[in-house]
């Protein structure tokens, strides 16, 4: 069980239990029934389709949706009330491209840059820059010449465009 699973699971209390007997149930009827009964939001993938035969009683509705979703090679992720639900290689590769893009802002050298300012105070300039930044990006404020010092990685100029 993931740490998103087992929060998912204290938030719902994860008692609830389902009792269900379908045929041929849409697959995407059956997740809007179990985010129903989750009391969340649902999004499906568009290639998620298929029909759904099975017969469970009194089981936690977690278990009923995880053994649908191995079944069908769909994978999940919760984020706050909603779960989007994708098959398993679609999920596997929007994660690797995250982590692709991730990897590469970590790649790139960090530039230091400094910001010599007439109408603005640095302190407050430094603030607005500091929610611009990227998780590696730091930003100071030099009150004795009215300066901020920004490293982070930079776009290259636009010469080199």
């Amino acid at each position: 069980m993931t740490i998103s699973n087992l929060i998912l699971a204290a938030f719902l209390g994860s008692a609830q239990l389902v009792s269900l007997d379908t045929r041929d149930m849409d697959l995407s009827d059956f997740f809007r029934l179990m985010a129903k009964t989750a009391n969340m939001n649902v999004v499906l993938h568009p290639t998620v389709q298929g029909k759904v035969n099975l017969m469970v009683k009194d089981a936690p509705w977690q278990e009923v949706l995880d053994a649908v979703m191995k079944n069908y090679g769909l994978a999940k992720e919760v984020q706050g009330n909603t779960m989007r639900i994708a098959p398993t290689a679609i999920e596997a590769e929007r994660k690797q491209s995250v982590a692709t893009e991730e990897a590469g802002l970590n790649a790139l050298p960090l530039q230091t840059r400094i910001f010599f300012l007439n109408y603005a105070k640095a302190e407050d300039v430094a603030v607005v820059i500091s929610k611009l930044l990227s998780p590696r990006g730091t930003v100071v404020a030099y009150a004795p010449r009215n300066a901020v010092i920004v490293r982070d990685v930079m776009p290259p100029p636009e010469s080199a465009r």
